[in-house]
């Protein structure tokens, strides 16, 4: 048996328990509550009417969409989430992965729920409330891109509707407000000094919001330069204000996670699937593991 230090490791549910179940539904978020998740991990975006709504990318996906008439969404359709009103986006099943495409291939124990729908973000809340899971927080990724802002609508309308929904819900505290885009937390905390946030990185070739050693600070850094900070992450979030490092697992160390809590700053590494890698990080002392599959990251802890 691992030997693991003896502080509570939280684990977070990434949009629900994507490994097992729908990615972003309300069945999804159900069975992941059962799994007895710490928290819940899911992105929001706005549709033309103003509603907020759960799903992960800036426009719907072939992999997972399919059409009224049941026909999987053509690959070449590009349908951005903010083009369409909510009633809009009922019609379409996002209850199923699509056989033999990658995404079915990431996710082979994925059980399909025929019939769920791109969900509201307030029945999410409901949902919360109403299984009485207290101890159970939200983790609410703000979706936003400052290098492609056409593809959402104003980043700071998305914040405001988020925090007036979980003020009039009485749920701040159970509220974390996380987005690789530090402007959106700055912004947040301005007009919500009481909200949780939480910083993501990346330093990945498919996203790189931290951009070590270009000219400047990089756009999605609130004006923080990493280079001002010899390339620390960590550094950089304490400028920020931050105190929760949301951290890309393909890249932290031992060393980072060190220096991050010297700073007071807790550690929660995406994502992490396998045994191997929960036990890997869980042995590095992060303080929360971010998953596709919770139930794993439960029964490593239970046993350790």
């Amino acid at each position: 048996m691992d030997r693991v230090k003896q502080k509570k490791v939280l684990v977070i549910g990434h949009r629900g328990a994507s490994g097992l179940y729908p990615e972003n539904t309300l069945a999804g978020f159900e069975q992941t509550l059962d799994i007895g998740v710490d928290g819940i991990e899911l992105d929001v975006l706005m549709t033309a009417d103003g509603v907020l709504c759960v799903h992960h990318f800036y426009t719907l996906k072939p992999e997972i969409t399919r059409t009224p008439d049941r026909k999987w969404l053509d690959k070449q359709s590009i349908i951005p989430i903010k083009s369409l009103t909510f009633e809009e986006l009922q019609t379409y099943d996002v209850g199923r992965l699509k056989p033999r495409t990658k995404y079915a291939l990431k996710y082979p124990d994925q059980k399909a729920i025929d019939g769920e729908r791109i969900p509201a973000f307030q029945k999410v809340i409901d949902l919360i409330k109403e299984r009485c899971v207290d101890h159970t927080k939200l983790w609410v990724e703000i979706k936003t891109s400052p290098e492609q802002p056409g593809m959402t609508p104003p980043s700071e309308n998305v914040v405001q509707q988020v925090l007036k929904i979980v003020h009039d819900e009485n749920f701040d505290s159970q509220v974390v407000l996380l987005s690789f885009n530090w402007n959106v937390l700055a912004f947040a905390k301005k007009i919500a000094p009481q909200i949780t946030t939480a910083h993501i990185s990346a330093t990945a070739n498919w996203l790189d919001n931290i951009k070590i050693g270009q000219p400047g600070p990089s756009p999605w850094m609130a004006g923080i330069d990493v280079d001002d900070y010899q390339g620390s992450i960590p550094h950089s979030i304490n400028a920020a204000g931050g105190k929760i490092w949301c951290a890309w697992s393909e890249s932290l160390t031992r060393k980072e996670v060190e220096t991050a809590h010297d700073l007071g700053i807790k550690v929660f590494v995406w994502i992490v699937d396998s045994e191997r890698d929960i036990r890997k990080f869980l042995k590095m002392d992060v303080d929360g593991i971010i998953t596709n599959r919770p139930d794993r990251a439960k029964r490593i802890l239970t046993a350790s």
